[in-house]
């Protein structure tokens, strides 16, 4: 079978307009330039690439504007003739001087959509033919869409965008649909892209059809009007992310399993377009939002909490506010635990805790069959996932041993806690899983301290938090999906 170029996808571009100064204060961005300033990461020492659906011929932004000082582009398809209004919108957002969070990425390589899919090695399905490399780049995005009509090339493809992002610690980013409707073919499918939709919740939304059925998207949400805008508000977080990271001396925080950790983990549930966010025990994120919308800030403390390393035995010294763990188990016959502390005289406003790992599609001979042919990437590869997807859970308890909540989803590719008003003692997190893989566990919580009594008004705050936190604590056992438009 032959993917041919215009034969099964049709790469769709998706509106755009130039970013607006606002979403980098509701992303957060300008609380955390005023708290670091000079030391604020700005993206330095990144390379990146963009993926743009073409334009006639054109398929890159205005190399020589002047929001792009001291950035410079290859143009790796090799045929651009022009400007795309459209890659110039997307470029601004993702790393212009002004318009971006990360306008100091150095290098940015842009591909023709069409040329970035023949690149994945699928020109030809019937050949076992890897993706082209992309280890170079940190951050893709991808502010296009494509269906496809045949699943087995959606589950192909899929793959192949899987196997990069593992193989080559790149973090590709892509947008949904506008509007309300289902979720598109290529890179909504995968399951170690991320996927972007918009804050409003006008956008596509719903479940994986192939490779993997049932399967939530987007991942997370972003402020803007249009989810070519919004895509790469996360990406431009991504870059800075990386330039922290790339800073450190733990090189763990760089892997693609802990910057997705800790941008989900730092995405927030707050607001009016948030009022019905929901998660249960088996459906790790929200049916619209994802995880939530966008945070730099939460997500840079996540990293610059620094890591704490799982236990198998009961822990005794608790993790800080912030935090993650990467963690590369030979098994899990004994599961990693984490000691969790609200002081005497505080209450835990927020916990938000996300379990990140990826999907391993190896070559038959060194890994896990995907293919009774034994090709890594053929037309006759099982939709399902099969046995390369290992299966977490986390379990939340206090220091009673009663669990508080849990997520353990049987399909996907990540969990999920998320807790609001916390009483003062100790919790454990429990990660167990079926296997020994790597994963990111990242988290962030606040507290706040409890007034001491001693007034009517005092007595009823307190009132006031307590019960607050019997009728807004999450039920792990509740599987209702929540209404969709």
């Amino acid at each position: 079978m032959v993917l041919g170029r215009w034969c099964i996808f049709v790469v769709v571009c998706l509106p755009t307009a130039m970013a607006w100064p606002q979403w980098q204060d509701d992303v957060g961005f300008t609380d955390l330039m005023i708290e670091l300033g000079a030391a604020l990461p700005t993206g330095a020492g990144i390379d990146v690439s963009m993926a743009e659906a073409p334009s006639g011929n054109s398929y890159l932004p205005n190399v020589a504007s002047g929001n792009y000082s001291g950035t410079m582009f290859t143009d790796t398809t090799g045929t651009n003739v022009g400007v795309s209004n459209h890659a110039d919108g997307v470029a601004a957002t993702f790393f212009g001087d002004t318009t971006s969070i990360a306008p100091d990425v150095p290098n940015v390589s842009g591909f023709d959509a069409n040329d970035w899919i023949d690149q994945l090695g699928a020109v030809t399905l019937s050949t076992g033919t890897e993706p082209a490399d992309h280890s170079s780049f940190r951050v893709q995005n991808h502010s296009w869409i494509s269906t496809g009509n045949d699943p087995a090339a959606v589950a192909n493809l899929s793959q192949r965008i899987d196997h990069l992002v593992n193989r080559d610690e790149v973090l590709i980013i892509g947008g949904s649909s506008n509007g309300v409707g289902g979720i598109p073919d290529l890179l909504a499918n995968s399951y170690n892209s991320i996927l972007v939709g918009r804050s409003d919740g006008n956008h596509g939304h719903g479940t994986t059809s192939v490779y993997g059925a049932g399967r939530q998207r987007p991942d997370i949400v972003a402020p803007a009007v249009i989810t070519s805008t919004s895509t790469p508000m996360v990406s431009s977080a991504a870059a800075l992310l990386h330039e922290f990271a790339a800073g450190t001396a733990n090189v763990n925080d760089a892997t693609t399993v802990v910057m997705r950790a800790a941008l989900m983990a730092g995405a927030t549930k707050q607001g009016e377009e948030f009022g019905d966010w929901d998660r249960t025990f088996t459906r790790p994120i929200d049916d619209r939002y994802g995880a939530g919308e966008l945070n730099v800030y939460n997500s840079y403390h996540v990293l610059a909490g620094g890591e704490f390393n799982g236990s198998i035995v009961a822990p005794t010294t608790p993790v800080g506010l912030f935090g993650f763990d990467h963690a590369n188990p030979l098994s899990m016959a004994s599961s990693l635990r984490y000691q969790f502390e609200v002081p005497e005289g505080y209450v835990m406003d927020e916990l938000s805790i996300f379990l990140q790992w990826n999907i391993d599609v190896q070559d038959s001979l060194v890994g896990p069959i995907l293919d009774p042919t034994g090709d890594l990437f053929s037309p006759t590869v099982d939709l399902s996932p099969g046995g390369d997807l290992a299966d977490f859970a986390l379990t939340f308890r206090d220091s009673d041993g009663f669990v508080v909540d849990a997520s353990d989803s049987p399909i996907d590719n990540f969990e999920h806690i998320y807790l609001t008003d916390l009483a003062a003692g100790l919790y454990e997190l429990e990660v167990s899983g079926d296997r020994g893989d790597e994963f990111g566990l990242a988290w962030r919580s606040s507290v706040t301290a409890v007034p001491e009594a001693g007034s009517v008004v005092v007595l009823m705050s307190i009132l006031a938090i307590l019960g607050g936190r019997r009728s807004r604590q999450r039920d792990p056992f509740k599987n209702t999906l929540i209404a969709t438009v």
